[in-house]
């Protein structure tokens, strides 16, 4: 057993049924001289018995090598308190991979850095602020990190009593748990693949067990959005079951909702949830009330190509690409799962009434050659914008001004278009569905 004394300022090294340890590292005093340890946190011990240091109060991470219990060797950081690449804030858990990478908890910007061997500055790999927060790429005061062998980061976020576990090169985290700890410090994996805690505040220690489904080969897509075939005689439960948010009162937490406008499925079971309110979409795995924050990563509204103003339909193919009707800003966005920015595809060139622009708009369709109808509420019409084309919409029903005859719509909403280029539009004002047959 490698064991940190923390407050014997030293590393020791106890056989099973000894009486007595011996030092592996320290034991010279609190101190910021390489003969001395900090206070300290974190230890990681390799398969050659190195054993690297994460020490919380001289911001830096040492190694002491195997035999050598004089001095350590300066690892990441030791360049004084700060939230630069070259510096770290008071770091906790440390983690090794098989590369001799080190990934450091730098608790005090609540981030994960990674350092390569022999490099002067870290790499931010999970968190993405020096300020705290709840939000899925953010953290507050992590504590523990370790990874499996496909190089994802489970990281302890200590304030807010989670396990999240981040991608690689992925821009934020999903929450493997949450709800049931009480300020964590101390997170692994035992040789079954459990997650393993240590529930501080709770006394205790958790196993979290792994669950690994049957899988099966297949280079077939899952099936791109259809109508749901129903029995002619199908009836509904009057009850209900809650599957996403947890109050009615609204939150921007991964378990609550604000205005959320729509929701839709993919082909692998996966719920996204147009998170009006907080400017982002949410997505659930079945039978999970926890999201996860897979487009507008900003919690307030924006016009970047990393933020929603009013986000209000949606569309997600067989690939996860997701279509994000972003009303507020005119424009249409494009999101690859993964992806901090998305791209427009249509206008972004602010509102107005020419075909070069659309106006305030709450629905859209895409078919299935991606081309993009979209429901102009503001300028009572729909136009339609061909895959590839962000020049100029064509109009295809109503633009006749706001009316209630036949040939004009009065602030239009949802929209559904038929394989024979049919539109089923929700005329909202006029309290009525209209059907404009293709090319009328």
């Amino acid at each position: 057993m490698f064991i940190l004394d923390r407050s014997n300022y030293r590393v020791l090294r106890w056989q099973v049924g000894d009486t007595l340890g011996y030092i592996v590292a320290g034991g010279n005093g609190n101190g910021g001289a390489f003969t001395q340890i900090g206070i300290s946190y974190g230890i990681f011990a390799d398969e050659q018995y190195n054993i690297y240091i994460s020490e919380q109060t001289n911001h830096r991470v040492t190694l002491w090598f195997n035999g050598n219990t004089t001095v350590g060797t300066l690892v990441a950081g030791g360049n004084g308190q700060g939230n630069t690449a070259e510096k770290l804030n008071s770091p906790w858990g440390v983690y090794v991979d098989s590369n001799q990478s080190i990934y450091v908890v730098d608790r005090g910007n609540h981030r994960v850095q990674k350092w390569g061997a022999g490099v002067n500055g870290g790499l931010t790999v999970a968190g993405s602020t020096s300020d705290p927060g709840s939000w899925s790429y953010q953290f507050n005061n992590p504590t523990a990190v370790t990874l499996d062998q496909y190089g994802c980061l489970y990281i302890l976020d200590y304030s807010n009593n989670r396990i999240q576990k981040w991608y690689p090169d992925a821009s934020y985290g999903t929450t493997v748990t949450s709800g049931s700890l009480n300020l964590p410090i101390g997170l692994k994996f035992d040789r079954l693949g459990n997650l393993i805690v240590a529930d501080t505040s709770y006394h205790r220690v958790v196993s979290y067990s792994v669950m690994c489904p049957a899988t099966t080969t297949t280079t077939t897509l899952p099936p791109p959005q259809t109508r749901v075939p129903l029995c002619a005689t199908a009836i509904w439960n009057s009850s209900f079951t809650m599957v996403a948010g947890s109050t009615s009162s609204p939150g921007s937490t991964s378990t609550l909702l604000s205005s959320p406008y729509g929701l839709t499925f993919d082909g692998y079971g996966y719920m996204y949830v147009i998170d009006y309110g907080n400017h982002r979409i949410q997505r659930f795995q079945q039978g999970s009330n926890i999201g996860s924050t897979v487009a507008g990563l900003n919690p307030s509204s924006g016009s970047g190509r990393s933020e929603f103003n009013g986000p209000s339909a949606l569309y997600v193919d067989s690939i996860q690409t997701m279509y994000v009707l972003d009303t507020y800003n005119y424009r249409v966005m494009k999101w690859q799962i993964g992806d901090t920015i998305g791209t427009v595809i249509v206008n972004g060139r602010g509102s107005g009434s020419t075909f070069d622009k659309i106006g305030r708009s709450h629905g859209f369709f895409v078919d299935t050659n991606y081309n993009i109808y979209i429901s102009e509420f503001g300028n009572h019409r729909v136009t339609l914008w061909y895959n590839g084309n962000n020049t100029a919409g064509l109009l295809v029903a109503g633009g006749n001004g706001q009316g209630s005859t036949t040939e004009k719509l009065n602030s239009p909403w949802g929209i559904y278009v038929d394989n024979t280029s049919g539109i089923y539009i929700v005329d909202q004002g006029n309290h009525r569905v209209q059907y404009w047959p293709s090319g009328t």
